[in-house]
């Protein structure tokens, strides 16, 4: 499930990339493999702050244990086995993830349910501790921190809670089961979770062929469970609810779940997609939200999935029993109808993800010819026009054979949408773990230097403000009148000698990320001067006073303009305070030798100096 961010204003402004810039998908490429050991893809959830994990099941000596990779600036790490210490075979992983690098992964072993802890800031996961007896387990974790779990036990569904900075869950002491005596979180009943800003829990599950929504609070559940179920659907009786899907907004006072429900169509069963929207404990009227219709000629849906974002903008994705793949885009509130995407072959079970930028993807597996594909969806937060699927790409990656559409696929979004994509690509002994991506370039930014100061550009440096990309490191690229002169990954550099011609120039900074996409500040001049002026001086004497006239020029190589001299700095050298201006009268009070120095100080800072030693009391030099 999605981490939540509270949105603002000001943050926005900080994502809008350069003109002309726009997000691009990625191919995958190999998290792990190749191998006849990838078994499948459980989960994948991608922090706030850019960092990701994916969970998956692999063979290790013969059996399915739990495995996952991070990703860290943008690229996946080296994929570590979870499930070390239990020897049963590991399935079903489900995780979560925070900022400062926190996640959580729960699983199934050994007719029990697991879990394991990365607390932010460790090089580790934790032992795997036990949450009890079941399977179907579900987990998402807030932007503090805090994580709900759930999971089916003994026909019940079960919940347990880590607090925020925690590594260990605390099981709630009562199952959620509306009714106790019901069999609840079966099969395609199998619970979900979803967790707000503030903490507060909402898990779904099937129980006894109805959809039931309960709110969790601490250790403690609401008094009253809600059933979602519909009696009937535009005139069509209602039956068996199963498959729940829920997400909740930053502000627990909202949410949406969807489910599958099947209704009498003629005297045939019918699934059709439903969406509710929660508001407290008020339940808004249903929608249909696949647009298929009825009649015969209208497909049933299978398993719906949801992302939101935190402001309530999102995404719901629905496959067909035809193989059709639906998006409906969620905003202001209003859940539209589904798009078809795409899909041929056998059926597909599509999904998609909500930024809290509102851009969203929906990806899907094409079965006819083993591709995964995504569309993007360009939202303008300030406009009511609601947005269109764009961009059909292919991401499987290339020359590595099919993708497997029996071993899973997801997508997850940190809050600047950069979306990660994972599936099981291969066949035989030559399977890869895959991971793609639809990145968003970096964001605009500004260079700091003034363009109305002289400026050596060897000793001072250029300086630019950071462009935003969670998915670094970037590389910034100073280019003075279009031509590369310096490259680094901070936020200043100095020109190396002879990089950058003396006068007056243009510049700007390219920020370049991981895949080569680029953000540009504005052109604007430069003025570099890195020669010195030229100081000289007259001396005049009497006896010991001593009258001297600095001068300075300010001249460069082959016609350049030069910044001109600012200030002339006579010090007589006898431990007075040197003068400044042009012309100086000094009496000397001691006899001796001195040596005069004249300095001759540019606009841009170089300094000249000319020197000349004098003898009070005896013979003139």
């Amino acid at each position: 499930m999605r981490v939540r961010l509270v949105l603002i204003a000001t943050f926005l402004a900080a994502l809008v990339p350069a003109a002309g810039a726009s997000a691009a998908f990625f191919p995958g490429t190999p998290i792990d493999g190749p191998s006849a050991d990838i078994r499948s893809v459980g989960d994948v959830d991608v922090a706030r702050d850019g960092t990701a994990v994916v969970g998956y099941v692999k063979r290790d000596a013969g059996v399915d244990h739990v495995f996952a990779a991070r990703m860290a600036d943008g690229a996946w790490q080296a994929p570590g086995r979870l499930d070390l210490g239990i020897d049963a075979a590991g399935s079903q992983p489900a995780v979560a993830a925070s900022d400062g690098g926190r996640a959580v992964v729960v699983f199934t072993a050994a007719a029990q349910v697991w879990a394991v802890v990365w607390a932010a800031g460790a090089t580790g996961w934790t032992a795997p501790q036990p949450l009890g007896p079941g399977s179907d387990p579900s987990v998402d974790m807030s932007i503090n921190g805090v994580a709900y779990a759930t999971f089916t036990s003994g026909g019940d569904v079960r919940a347990a809670r880590l607090d925020r900075g925690a590594t260990t869950f605390a099981l709630l002491p009562m199952a959620l089961d509306a009714d106790p005596a019901a069999t609840a979180g079966v099969g395609t009943g199998r619970s979900q979770v979803a967790i707000a800003a503030d903490g507060t829990g909402l898990a779904v599950w099937g129980e006894n062929g109805h959809v039931i929504a309960r709110r969790l609070y601490g250790l403690s559940v609401s008094t009253l469970p809600l059933d979602l179920t519909l009696t009937g659907l535009e005139g069509h009786a209602g039956g068996l609810a199963d498959a729940p899907q829920v997400d909740i907004e930053d502000d627990s006072s909202f949410a949406w779940i969807v489910f599958r429900q099947v209704f009498d169509d003629g005297g045939s069963p019918k699934p059709r997609a439903i969406a509710r929207r929660l508001r407290g404990s008020h339940l808004d009227d249903p929608v249909a939200f696949d647009g298929l219709g009825w009649g015969p000629g209208a497909q049933g849906v299978l398993e719906p999935r949801l992302d939101l974002n935190g402001r309530g903008a999102g995404v719901a994705t629905v496959g067909t029993v035809g193989g059709s793949a639906l998006a409906s885009v969620l905003k202001d509130d209003l859940l539209n109808p589904a798009a078809i995407l795409g899909g041929s072959g056998p059926p597909t079970d599509p999904v998609g993800a909500a930024s809290e930028t509102s851009a969203r993807i929906a990806t899907w597996i094409n079965t006819a010819d083993g591709t995964v594909r995504g569309v993007s969806y360009n939202d303008v937060i300030s406009s009511r026009a609601v947005p269109g699927p764009v961009g059909e790409t292919v991401l499987n990656g290339p020359d590595l054979g099919p993708v497997d559409p029996g071993a899973g696929l997801d997508v997850a979004t940190d809050r600047t949408a950069d979306f990660a994509i994972v599936f099981v690509q291969g066949t035989g002994d030559a399977r890869y773990l895959m991971g793609a991506v639809w990145d968003r370039p970096p964001a605009s930014f500004t260079s700091y230097t003034s363009s109305k100061l002289w400026r050596n550009v060897i000793k001072a440096p250029l300086a630019w403000s950071a462009s935003l990309d969670l998915w670094g490191p970037l590389t910034y690229t100073v280019l003075v009148d279009g031509k590369p002169v310096a490259s680094t990954t901070a936020l200043r550099t100095t020109v190396p000698v002879g990089a950058a011609p003396e006068g007056v120039h243009t510049w700007r900074v390219v920020a370049t990320d991981r895949r080569g996409q680029t953000a540009t500040t504005k052109l604007r001049p430069l003025k570099i001067d890195t020669v010195a002026p030229v100081a000289s001086m007259s001396i005049k004497r009497k006896r010991r006073v001593t009258t001297v006239t600095a001068r300075g020029a300010d001249v460069v190589p082959f016609k350049n303009r030069a910044s001109g001299v600012t200030q002339l700095r006579i010090d007589f050298g006898d431990g007075s305070a040197p003068v400044t201006g042009r012309k100086a009268t000094h009496r000397y009070t001691r006899l001796g030798a001195f040596t005069i120095r004249v300095s001759a100080v540019d606009a841009a800072g170089n300094v000249g100096v000319a020197e000349r030693e004098i003898r009070i009391g005896g013979k003139r030099p």
